[in-house]
């Protein structure tokens, strides 16, 4: 960790920063911080280890240094962390907080004299005044931000905005405190004694490794096979962008409309989608052992038959997919897997405990950029600091620890899903609040902390394809290459988190001032999720006991599932399935990225069988090739599409 590779790093979360809400939303391009494995970020660090590495080598050797001397060029330490301060603000300027938490405030008041919207009203009367832009002036915010027509004068109201923006602040800064605590608690148990792949981590790695040599390019570049995988990527890429790039209303993306094919078969209720085919999406699977991979489309495929066997009985899922059945079910599962990830951990966890508490000076965390100590009391002070913020707005203590519980719970799950199983496109469908306030048959909430409970999730944790804790885990894994002063690494990933709200604010502000919120091309953060967020909230509080509506059944089975398959892992080394695809089966990105994985699964399957280890490393090779192809794909296609006014997005990655 040095001066330079900070300097750097800031100047890259900068950038990220500044551009993705007008890349994102105003001109509706792939979403280049939108998933665990953000091809904007990326994009940048090949930048950086190609183009300025090999400029300032070209520049030592010009300067008649010998080809045995240090280098100038930036190390693989330097470069994993600009890597890491840009991962980790990347939970920042879309979907992970700056999508919705602007329009969350102002919804309200813009909605309650709509006639369609009952509930409006009485949320706007309910509503603390702190956390939203005062009600003297929040029509005329609400108006501004959502009706604002392009080409019209901007005129940003920022000092109205400034009360409920620091409010929000301190939940949000003690939420991210609590992740990156919590994160290195465990980053010990998931690297060193689980022995986690983290194959989302693996690719900057391998990208980086020998940077610090004085040979021109990096290793990785020197290898045919990558060369002919990055090549062949292009090539496609350019084909599915074809249509779009030559008058067309949209690119090609290619898929086998499973729908269509069983419309008219008994597997009708199936519920199933298109099965797409995304080369980044099979190439990163490809990474991830075999039988974590065999369970991201096996219980894709085994929730489907679910449904079809529902319709049979006579009592079909109302939703399908997204229905509440569902909902439910993946609550348990969730639930479920974060207890035996702790009970796995026991161990671990004793030990930690007694470092942070002086009881066993042995414990050694001297390689940890976290110490146990800081960890422990770290993670203490942030718990209780959100607890407080959540009785501050009148809920009951014992209510915000356990929607607190659900709301890590939900963290550490999408977190072990991304290192675990390389699944960088990740959601649920349940809601914390919403799953509390149901089994306690509308008891758990006042009127104010229902709807403060309903905004914290719909701006921090509904759409979680950026939530904070995968991006904290691999950033953490990455740590082990720093050399020196490693416990500097989370100062400077505060550093870039800070550096990216304070500028994501300005961008996204500016943004819908520019543009508005009713002209955007996706009205989802705007429209979509402020109106079910308060509806929500207003059935909460008009109605607490006809709106909690449990279903332990579902619930159950979801636990009794995730649990049967755990321990028949653990237990069984035989046993095939691995339970970690049945935690994101029925979600969106599971209806994206199944058939993707379906084949690099049969590819991984295949090599091992008839190919031996010197094929499975040369494929390895080249499906690192695929990857590094389609962040360049995507990288062009986004500036392409930014510079023309042509929509681009979306084609070459799931969203």
């Amino acid at each position: 960790m040095t001066w330079r590779a900070f300097i750097i790093g800031l100047l890259a979360v900068v950038l990220i920063a500044y551009i993705t809400p007008y890349n994102d939303f105003q001109h509706g391009n792939t979403y280049i911080t939108g998933c665990h494995f953000p091809p904007g970020p990326f994009f940048i660090l090949l930048v950086i280890t190609l183009l300025l590495n090999l400029l300032i080598k070209w520049v030592q050797r010009l300067a008649g240094l010998a080809r045995g001397a240090k280098t100038w060029a930036l190390r693989r330490s330097e470069l994993m962390l600009i890597w890491c301060m840009m991962l980790v603000s990347s939970t920042v300027p879309s979907s992970g907080l700056m999508r919705f938490w602007f329009s969350l405030q102002v919804a309200p008041a813009y909605y309650a004299k709509s006639p369609d919207l009952p509930n409006q009203a009485d949320v706007l009367e309910e509503l603390p005044d702190s956390l939203v832009p005062t009600k003297e002036w929040g029509a005329v915010l609400a108006k501004e931000f959502f009706e604002r027509q392009p080409g019209e004068q901007t005129r940003i109201y920022l000092a109205r905005w400034i009360p409920s923006m620091l409010a929000w602040g301190v939940f949000i800064l003690l939420f991210y405190f609590a992740i990156f605590f919590l994160g290195g608690i465990l980053r010990k148990q998931w690297v060193e004694v689980e022995r986690l792949i983290f194959p989302l981590a693996r690719v900057p790695l391998d990208l980086a490794e020998g940077s610090e040599e004085n040979r021109l390019l990096p290793a990785l570049f020197r290898d045919r096979v990558f060369l002919v995988g990055v090549c062949l990527t292009l090539v496609f890429a350019f084909i599915r962008l074809a249509p779009a790039l030559f008058g067309g209303e949209q690119g090609w993306l290619p898929s086998i409309p499973v729908r269509t094919l069983l419309l008219d078969t008994p597997l009708a209720q199936t519920s199933f989608g298109a099965a797409y085919v995304y080369p980044i999406a099979v190439a990163i699977a490809f990474l991830v052992p075999a039988d974590v991979v065999l369970s991201v489309w096996g219980f894709f495929v085994f929730t489907r038959f679910e449904l079809q066997a529902a319709y049979w009985m006579g009592v079909p899922i109302t939703g399908g997919t997204y229905g509440v059945f569902m909902q439910w079910q993946q609550a348990g599962a969730f639930i479920v897997f974060t207890i035996m990830m702790f009970w796995a951990a026991r161990r671990h966890l004793a030990a930690v405990l007694k470092k942070a508490f002086w009881i066993d000076s042995t414990v050694d965390d001297s390689d940890e950029p976290i110490s146990y100590r800081v960890g422990v009391f770290g993670l203490i002070i942030a718990v209780l600091g959100i607890v407080g913020w959540f009785c501050h707005y009148d809920m009951h203590v014992l209510t915000a620890f356990a929607l607190l519980a659900l709301i890590l719970c939900i963290a550490l799950i999408h977190a072990r899903v991304v290192c675990q199983g390389g699944i960088f496109f990740t959601q649920q469908t349940w809601s914390p609040p919403t799953l509390l306030h149901s089994m306690t048959g509308g008891l758990a909430f006042t009127k104010m902390s229902a709807i403060v409970a309903q905004m914290q999730n719909a701006i921090l944790i509904q759409d979680s394809r950026e939530i904070l804790s995968g991006h904290a885990m691999n950033a953490l894994r990455i740590s082990s290459v720093f050399e020196r002063h490693r416990r500097w690494f989370l100062p400077a990933m505060f550093g870039a988190l800070l550096v990216a709200i304070v500028v994501c604010t300005w961008s996204t502000l500016d943004m819908y001032y520019s543009v508005g919120g009713y002209n955007i091309p996706n009205t989802y953060g705007t429209i979509n999720l402020p109106k079910s967020t308060f509806q929500m909230a207003g059935q909460m509080i008009n109605n607490p006991a006809g709106s909690a509506d449990p279903h332990f059944g579902p619930l159950g089975l979801g636990a009794a599932i995730m649990f049967f398959v755990t321990v028949m892992r653990a237990r069984f080394y035989w046993w095939p399935v691995h339970s970690l695809g049945f935690l994101i089966s029925s979600t969106w990105p599971a209806h994206n990225l199944w058939f993707s994985f379906l084949l690099a699964w049969v590819a991984k399957i295949s090599i091992m069988k008839f190919g031996g280890g010197a094929t499975l490393r040369k494929a390895r090779s080249f499906f690192m090739g695929v990857i590094i192809g389609e962040v360049i794909a995507i990288a062009a296609s986004t500036i392409l599409g930014f510079a023309a006014g042509i929509k681009l997005g979306h084609i070459l990655l799931p969203t």
